[in-house]
């Protein structure tokens, strides 16, 4: 399996100064039509930088940035990257108890909004209260971003990932960008989500714009489009629903958007439909299938030329190697890369490994460990829990290995019912769990439909029978408008087993 080698070349920190020095007079940021320069942009983050550092904030220490999408949020990260601090990102329609929940480990709150104090941390000013006379020194401290994810106990877990990450994945798109349009960049990701940082960094590092936009406009795939017309956007980071959505959306419009190049979708598995190769086939835009855990960030990419659009695989690979990452399997007591047609648990080593998890050090030795490489030499890798396979040129994910349901006393795996469904005309996505019922595990389906199809129980029922062993056929099915998704927008898969469970229509 190969590995890419490109690291960073410099401290984050260093790389964003050095963007913004060289890129001064360009537009750096779009926030609700106003336009801000990368000099300002330099100005501004260091403002802020060295009011953090007159409270006594810098490596070492995480400020939690209270924020809605917007230009203040943006200076806000990176001043706080400037002063050597890592950031966790707090969204304001957040339940507080939640919010709570993911700014415990900060040290400053950081309100960029004009909002009421949080009572989130053990201080917190305001962006205006911040700024001070700028720090002239660039910092760079171990944290780069805290990333909450959900823990089997119920409470978030806090993932610290080490600015490292972010240089590498940033140079990496940097120098991978061949396209004929500079990467004008959407931003639109979920506050707290890992690929928001990822905008931040590709675009800047690029010296192109960042384009907000708020909560509203991002649920709307009609003003989307409207906004990546005016703004000339080139590339889009979504999740898989976000990308069916504005797939679904364009075929109802004439209207081209002529610069868009590229759109890069992780989060969740990459089901590719009739709508999004007819998209991407009629605007030329290249599909680029992201993956990586919250613990790593992007660690592989698989990329789709819309030439081909019409042999484009249902369930793409995962792809090769990005951004520095060792892609590696765990065999005889060694790790060593995959061999054609091998699968296993994927551990990933190299730049893109993150520091643990705050606050669960226990958590964090089973998770990040030191092993043994067949080459005689350690690795530092993060187990991530997923079974992938090796086609020789491409990962393939298979499964979470955590997700593997026993039913009748076999064992499930998910992604193998979902592909049959997936595969039935009349299908645009299907999700397969498992419930609880009477002591009986049962496998259930929620799906829903392209266009007008009507495709019912019967039907897939009697596709997955012609494909699967009989206790791999779910035993109930929903057709759904659209199937519940996180603040995240990943697939809701606890909403739909809580209500299958009980008998209810989501």
């Amino acid at each position: 399996m190969p590995t890419d080698a490109s690291g960073p070349t410099r401290p984050l920190s260093h790389l964003l100064v050095a963007a913004l020095r060289r890129h001064h007079t360009a537009v750096a940021v779009v926030d609700q039509g106003a336009e801000h320069t990368y000099a300002e942009l330099d100005r501004l983050s260091a403002e802020i930088a060295g009011g953090l550092a007159a409270r006594g904030i810098g490596p070492g220490h995480v400020v939690a940035v209270h924020a809605h999408r917007s230009w203040a949020r943006c200076a806000a990260v990176l001043g706080a990257w400037r002063a050597g601090a890592g950031v966790v990102s707090v969204d304001p329609a957040m339940p507080a108890p939640r919010a709570a929940k993911i700014a415990r480990f900060s040290d400053l709150v950081v309100r960029a909004d004009a909002t009421a104090p949080t009572g989130l941390g053990p201080a917190e000013c305001t962006l205006k209260e911040l700024r001070t006379a700028p720090l002239e020194d660039v910092l760079e401290g171990p944290v780069g971003y805290v990333i909450p994810t959900s823990g089997s106990t119920g409470e978030p877990k806090s993932v610290a990932v080490p600015p490292r990450v972010l240089a590498a994945l940033g140079e990496w798109h940097r120098a991978r960008w061949t396209h004929d349009r500079p990467p004008h960049t959407l931003q639109a990701s979920s506050i707290g989500f890992d690929v928001g940082y990822e905008e931040l960094v590709a675009t800047w590092l690029a010296g192109a714009r960042l384009v907000v936009v708020d909560d509203e406009q991002r649920q709307d795939p009609f003003t989307l489009m409207e906004i990546i017309r005016e703004h000339r956007v080139a590339r889009l980071f979504l999740p898989v629903v976000g990308l069916h959505a504005l797939a679904t959306a364009a075929a109802f419009e004439d209207d081209p958007m002529p610069d868009l190049r590229e759109i890069a979708v992780a989060g969740e598995r990459l089901v590719v439909n009739a709508e999004v190769r007819e998209f991407c086939a009629a605007g030329g835009v290249t599909l680029v299938n992201e993956y990586g855990p919250s613990e790593t960030h992007v660690v592989t990419e698989y990329r789709m030329a819309p030439a081909d659009a019409a042999h484009w695989p249902d369930h793409p690979p995962i792809g090769r190697a990005v951004a520095a990452a060792e892609l590696l399997c765990w065999s005889a007591g060694v790790l060593r890369p995959f061999t054609p047609g091998e699968q296993g648990e994927l551990f990933v080593a190299g730049e893109p490994v993150g520091l643990g998890y705050l606050g669960d050090q226990e958590l964090t030795d089973a998770k990040f460990r030191t092993l043994p490489h067949q080459d005689g030499t350690e690795r530092r890798c993060y187990a991530t829990g997923d079974l992938v396979r090796f086609d020789g040129t491409d990962l393939h994910f298979v499964a979470r290995a955590d997700d593997q349901l026993k039913v009748s006393g076999y064992r499930v795996e998910p992604g193998e019912v979902e592909a049959v469904l997936n595969a039935v005309a009349g299908v645009r996505r299907a999700v397969v769990v498992a419930v609880t019922l009477a002591g009986s595990t049962r496998l259930a389906a929620a799906y829903t439909r392209t266009g007008t199809a009507d495709t019912d129980a019967e039907t897939l029922a009697e596709a997955c029978a012609a494909h699967l062993p009989a206790y791999m056929v779910p035993k109930h099915f929903q057709a759904l408008e659209e199937l519940p998704v996180t603040a995240n927008n990943k697939v809701d898969r606890a909403r739909l087993r809580t209500l299958f469970a009980a008998g209810r229509t989501v």
